[in-house]
């Protein structure tokens, strides 16, 4: 098998073994088990558990491309309806696993390197943000707070439909999200008639 299609599977496993249990309750052997592999492989391969659950994250991040995603076009609305499409289909298919790791960045210290790249994206999408507001285009805010609130709404809703915990919660219209965002934080409404 490929190096990179066992990289994949391994990972995923990482993934679906800390979204089930999280962090504190995932082992390695758990993760190699789910991968088919040995527990010794994957020490060898990937150095400890926070390690592992580092590059599983840098699997997400290059499996998504958020790089796109942050780009400036000039285009407010395509822009940001970007960075949250980008956003939902990480949000769907990780919401749990994040939300598991996120719960226990208190009692383990030694995750928090592992969010280097998602901060990362999260401060493109904040350059973004900063690049419309000197244009002109959207309100000053800071532009971390102005992305957390872009965001919010979607990590909440995916966050709830994963964990089914009201199966009532309908999917979030992405356009129309963006455009009611917009509504609040546009300079001149103008923009969005266009």
């Amino acid at each position: 098998m490929p190096k990179i299609l066992e990289d994949e599977k391994i990972f995923q496993a990482v993934l679906q073994v800390v979204a089930e249990r999280g962090y504190s309750g995932a082992t390695t052997k758990q993760m190699a088990d789910a991968a088919n592999i040995s527990e010794m492989t994957l020490f060898r391969k990937y150095g400890n558990k926070a390690q592992l659950v580092k590059q599983a994250i840098a699997f997400i991040v290059a499996k998504t491309d958020f790089a796109s995603a942050a780009r400036f076009t000039g285009d407010v609305q395509a822009d940001l309806l970007c960075v949250v499409q980008a956003y939902h289909e990480t949000a769907v298919r990780h919401g749990l696993f994040f939300f598991a790791l996120f719960s226990e960045f208190n009692r383990h210290p030694d995750l928090i390197g592992s969010m280097d790249e998602p901060m990362s994206i999260f401060k493109k999408f904040g350059e973004l943000v900063a690049r419309y507001q000197t244009e002109g285009i959207l309100k000053q805010s800071p532009p971390l707070h102005v992305v957390a609130t872009l965001l919010a709404p979607l990590m909440y809703i995916s966050t709830m439909r994963s964990a089914k915990l009201d199966n009532n919660i309908p999917p979030l219209d992405l356009t129309g999200h963006v455009t009611s965002f917009l509504e609040g934080h546009c300079i001149d409404r103008k923009i969005l008639e266009t």
